[in-house]
């Protein structure tokens, strides 16, 4: 997004929450009673004692929704969920390659009696395009029984367009009649009550709109943060959305996951609670975060974010972190794959280094990695060659990102495939 555009964009949602006039995201914005007792930083940021009282209606499945949720990708115990709970997290978003997070979930549900009830639980499964019927069925009563419950409330196809299976392009996933029929016969059993579709690809917008188009999905989760919610075409999806009373879920609303520019380790909580209330303006009916899933603390400022309004000074700080953010940024748009001569798979290997350093999937990062062809990981001559760089319209050094990734996540190779 332009400079400028952004900050007209971010002032202007800032104006209309201080001034208190117009609607702004869902009608269903509500914050009923707040907590007595809270403690506020130096700025006048709510951190903790408050609950999570805002609730959304998740579209046309009916559900009514903390507008803050779990993400379950780097669960660690069954105590995170229980606490999220407690303060009013009652959305769960978790998938089967997510290490242990749905056997996680099970533990947590037989240790507190009542807690499924609480809970929205959303989960995903991975079909190809050719995937049959029976294996995603399969896959289903795998995670039905890893979590220990006789119904999952929004199972989602995971990561269109992003890889994560084979032969995975754009919306090739969503072509194979066989996932239709799946979705049909888990819900006719009673196992499903909503699908969803989910990408965090740089044609996410395209990608969700052809899934729009199947008239098959309730739900979507979609990756949305201020640095490329207009570049990467998400107004207009959360329009064709609202028209066809679709829920959408937000996912990776922090930039560059929990990563702070030089200069802002100061005022990294208001960032982060700025960034969730700039989500809440637009028409999502949650924000799920990673770090909910892990951290008390996250927890406390993520239920405080969303006791206000986007406002001035969350636009001024969103404005100033998001320029020094920028070029450390990569939005996988594919301008560098398009001009590198030897094929490397830039924006893979960027993402695979991200979960390396953001997620702490350090295993699952390497393992990606060496799963791509010799010649797209990377060669020598990305040590002089520059031009993707050069290309870059954000200005991210995405020359020597490549080199770091090979070192961080396995020895890089020659395009003859030898070390």
């Amino acid at each position: 997004m332009a400079t400028t555009r952004r900050k007209v964009l971010l002032y202007t949602l800032g104006g209309v929450a201080a001034a208190g006039a117009g609607v702004v995201g869902y009608a269903e914005w509500r914050t009923r009673g707040k907590a007595s007792t809270v403690v506020r930083d130096k700025d006048g940021y709510l951190v903790k004692g408050a609950h999570l009282e805002a609730r959304r209606r998740l579209g046309r499945t009916g559900l009514d929704v903390g507008v803050v949720g779990i993400g379950a990708g780097g669960l660690v115990g069954p105590d995170p969920i229980r606490r999220a709970a407690e303060l009013g997290m009652n959305y769960i978003d978790t998938a089967t390659c997510y290490g242990g997070s749905e056997a996680l979930i099970g533990r947590a549900l037989r240790e507190s009696p009542g807690l499924r009830d609480k809970l929205v639980i959303a989960t995903k499964w991975d079909p190809g395009p050719k995937t049959p019927k029976e294996r995603m069925l399969e896959s289903l009563d795998q995670s039905l029984k890893r979590m220990g419950t006789d119904v999952i409330d929004v199972m989602q196809v995971h990561w269109l367009g992003g890889g994560h299976v084979e032969h995975d392009e754009g919306s090739v996933r969503l072509d194979n009649d066989e996932l239709y029929e799946a979705m049909e016969i888990a819900k006719a059993k009673g196992k499903v009550r909503f699908f969803g579709a989910t990408s965090h690809h740089a044609d996410r917008a395209k990608i969700l709109m052809h899934a729009l188009d199947k008239g098959k999905f309730d739900v979507l989760l979609v990756k949305m943060n201020v640095l490329d919610y207009e570049s990467a075409g998400l107004p207009a999806l959360l329009a064709k959305a609202k028209e066809k009373d679709v829920g959408v879920v937000a996912m990776k609303s922090q930039p560059g996951g929990m990563a702070i520019p030089k200069g802002y380790e100061a005022s990294k909580w208001n960032i982060y609670q700025s960034n969730l209330r700039w989500v809440l303006e637009h028409d999502i009916a949650c924000v799920v975060q990673s770090a909910i899933g892990t951290d008390e603390n996250a927890q406390d400022l993520a239920v405080g974010a969303a006791q206000d309004r986007f406002g001035m000074r969350d636009g001024a700080l969103l404005e100033t972190y998001a320029e020094a953010l920028s070029p450390d940024y990569c939005r996988s748009c594919g301008a560098c794959e398009a001009e590198c001569p030897d094929g490397v798979r830039i924006g893979s290997v960027l993402q695979f280094a991200m979960y390396h350093e953001q997620y702490g999937w350090k295993e699952r990062a390497k393992a990606h990695y060496a799963a791509l062809p010799p010649h797209e990981r990377g060669s020598d001559a990305c040590a002089s060659c520059g031009i993707c760089s050069a290309v870059c319209p954000y200005g991210v050094d995405a020359q020597g990102r490549v080199v770091a990734a090979g070192a961080l996540l396995g020895a890089r190779r020659n395009f003859q495939g030898t070390s």
